[in-house]
């Protein structure tokens, strides 16, 4: 049979369509995409947010108020928010809505952000009707070997100059500390906050805290409060003050985030010093090697100027009780460490604690390097006193880089034998190498037994 060429053209069309029919329904079926990019995807799928999951949280209450602590849909940004309620009870009783989180033993920066909406509305300071709202905190804590650092804010609705906004200092009387900023919070809205605080040098500093984007810097230093026998742990926390009749009232908070950074940017959490480093920081024998942003410069060799600093301050964390300040420099005792350079005084005290007698000639040599054999020697006067003396090398000092008759082997064999070194590779100590930054680190944790 013969076809003429428009039936043709129609035939090959239909045999195409056919074909690209069976070739799709045998292609594997696709998921159906999204517009979001794949890094928003997994934040859907794990939200980082910490008012998700009300079973995370907890209550402690002051006085007798009945509270309830729930999700809810409504009000909330993103369809779950947290509910932290109360409901009634004894006058001025407070309702402190809580969630315990893993420790992070490495952590010393600090940032606890949310959005929050209290509700009903209240007025301000029981102008023109009774206030609801007694006063509204935010929390954030960390527990770490027997202390805890603890930074909040208060705002208070009701006392002399309310509202307005007051941090917590536990060693001091009265506790609560005005900070000299006004402001009401209206009810039935939504609000930002964001808190920030370092630990610095053993203290809880409170940075800045921002509030429906306004920023206010804070710069305040406080002390931790001992918390002996309790676990490592951080936690973060909102309380609800009840006033003179327990009016109920209740506040939803949404993306409740706690952000924990290590101290020092060039030394990330996963660098093998990370912990030792940390560490030494929080006992506040360094401050790192740049600020702005703050750096640690861990590969770099330290300087007998460094040491000096190092090892006075690891001697001041022995002591049980505060140590006398470093005595200003003089400028007398080496002739290569005038009065103004800038280690001078620490200089002199390692002098002055019979550590050194500094590189010969009347001089220190502040700037030169310090090797691993001569450390061996610095560390162990540091820990036990210009006397000291260690044992007998005996027949071998258990490195093979290191004979019996060098002039720093019982030294090192002792550093060894108490656990601060392992050597620097298989059985070798490499007593001629300069001692890094990271290093010292884990040598003076080590020595002084930081925790």
């Amino acid at each position: 049979m013969e076809y003429s060429n428009q039936k043709i053209s129609k035939l090959c069309f239909a045999f195409i369509l056919l074909g690209l029919l069976i070739l799709n329904s045998a292609l594997p079926v696709r998921a159906q995409e999204t517009s979001l990019p794949v890094e928003f995807q997994n934040i859907l799928l794990t939200s980082p947010w910490l008012d998700e999951d009300v079973s995370n949280w907890d209550v402690y209450t002051e006085g007798s108020p009945t509270w309830a602590l729930s999700n809810v849909v409504a009000p909330s940004l993103d369809g779950n928010a947290l509910r932290c309620a109360l409901t009634g009870g004894s006058p001025y009783s407070n309702v402190h809505c809580y969630q315990n989180l893993p420790a992070k033993p490495n952590s010393s920066i600090f940032s606890l952000s949310m959005s929050f909406y209290y509700q009903p509305a209240s007025s301000f300071n029981n102008i023109g009707e009774p206030s609801i709202v007694q006063g509204l905190e935010f929390t954030m804590n960390k527990w770490d070997h027997g202390s805890r650092y603890e930074w909040a804010i208060q705002w208070d609705n009701v006392d002399q100059g309310a509202p307005k906004w007051r941090y917590w200092a536990p060693s001091q009387s009265p506790q609560w500390v005005d900070l000299g900023i006004s402001g009401a919070i209206a009810g039935e809205e939504w609000h930002t906050l964001k808190l920030e605080g370092k630990i610095v040098n053993k203290q809880v500093y409170y940075q800045r805290f921002i509030f429906d984007q306004q920023e206010y810097p804070l710069g305040i230093t406080t002390a931790p409060v001992s918390a002996v026998g309790e676990s490592d742990r951080l936690a973060i926390a909102v309380q609800l003050d009840g006033n003179y009749v327990e009016t109920p009232y209740e506040l939803i908070v949404d993306h409740v985030l706690l952000d924990t950074k290590p101290t020092f940017i060039d030394v990330p959490d996963n660098y093998w010093a990370f912990d030792w480093i940390e560490r030494v920081y929080v006992a506040a024998i360094t401050g790192g090697c740049a600020s702005n942003p703050l750096q640690y410069c861990p590969e770099n060799p330290v300087s007998r100027a460094q040491m000096a600093i190092f090892l006075e301050r690891g001697i001041n964390n022995l002591s049980p009780t505060p140590p006398p300040a470093i005595p200003p420099a003089t400028g007398t005792v080496f002739g290569d460490v005038p009065v103004a350079y800038w280690a001078a005084a620490y200089i002199e005290q390692l002098a002055h604690d019979g550590i050194t007698s500094g590189c010969g000639g009347g001089n220190y040599c502040p700037e030169d390097v310090v090797t691993r054999a001569q450390m061996a020697v610095f560390l162990l006067k540091a820990k036990y006193g210009l006397s000291y003396i260690p044992p007998a090398v005996g027949a071998s000092t258990g490195f093979n880089d290191v004979p019996t008759n060098y002039w720093s082997a019982a030294w090192i064999k002792q550093l060894a034998a108490e656990g601060i070194t392992g050597g620097c590779g298989a059985g070798v100590y490499c007593p001629e190498s300069p001692v890094t930054r990271a290093q010292m680190a884990v040598f003076l944790v080590r020595t002084f037994n930081l925790p």
